[in-house]
């Protein structure tokens, strides 16, 4: 399946920030991106009304005009309200998470867009007791993008990631470098060392953001998004997508 899974190292390293910022970038470069976040936990509440948070962000950078529900449905599955691990927020609310269903609705997708799909967490979430977020990658087909962060620990956190993801069989197109800070003596080392260790390239490296919330729609402006997402590697971006 064309586009790609964006997964992370660990939760809050920046995924749905990534993906937006994919997705606002292929769109501006002719490409026909939508952000795919099948299963998520929290809402936020916008304009008087209740919304999954990391789409209702999505929503203000990518597609501003466009309604927030109208966004929101299109590009959900499953969202849950508390803002906890997605198979204990679908035991709290009764709900079984269907892995086939997600599947159906990415090939519905897939018809019309280039899909840029983003995990909860890392690639060993659960989704079920059985099903796991590196298995909905590997049956996608979708090359995964890892999020990591520079600093302490990340060379451990990344390198155990990628020899999941390749045990499950899931191609990686690369690492993408999230909060990066030129102060951190471990950071500047940790970007060779991420390439080294794991013999995988680095897609982009994004600063790290004073204030990021992306809980907090509307925090974020589009000419700060698309400062942002310049710092991507678009070649190698767009050839691992397919585009």
């Amino acid at each position: 399946m064309r586009g790609l899974f964006i997964t992370a190292t660990d939760t809050g390293v920046g995924k749905t920030l990534v993906s937006t910022l994919l997705v606002r970038g292929l769109l501006s470069r002719g490409c026909p991106a939508i952000h795919f976040k099948p299963v998520q936990s929290g809402f936020i509440t916008v304009n008087g009304a209740e919304f999954p948070a990391d789409l209702a962000f999505s929503h203000s950078i990518v597609a501003p005009d466009e309604a927030v529900a109208t966004y929101c449905r299109e590009r959900s599955l499953y969202a849950f309200r508390d803002p906890i691990a997605p198979d204990h927020a679908a035991e709290k609310e009764r709900v079984a998470i269907d892995p086939a269903a997600i599947l159906t609705r990415a090939k519905e997708l897939e018809k019309e867009h280039l899909l840029i799909t983003e995990g909860a967490g890392g690639a060993a979430v659960p989704l079920t007791d059985r099903y796991l977020f590196a298995d909905l990658i590997a049956d996608l087909g979708q090359q995964a993008l890892i999020v990591a962060r520079p600093g302490l620990g990340t060379l451990n956190h990344t390198r155990l990631t990628v020899e999941f993801l390749r045990q499950r069989g899931v191609s990686i197109a690369g690492i993408v470098v999230s909060g990066y800070d030129a102060g951190d003596p471990s950071a500047e080392r940790n970007l060779r060392m991420l390439v080294e260790m794991n013999g995988l390239p680095l897609l982009g490296v994004l600063p790290r953001v004073l204030g990021l919330d992306t809980e907090r729609p509307g925090w974020m402006t589009g000419s700060s998004a698309d400062a942002l997402q310049e710092r991507f590697d678009w070649p190698a971006i767009l050839a691992a997508c397919g585009a």
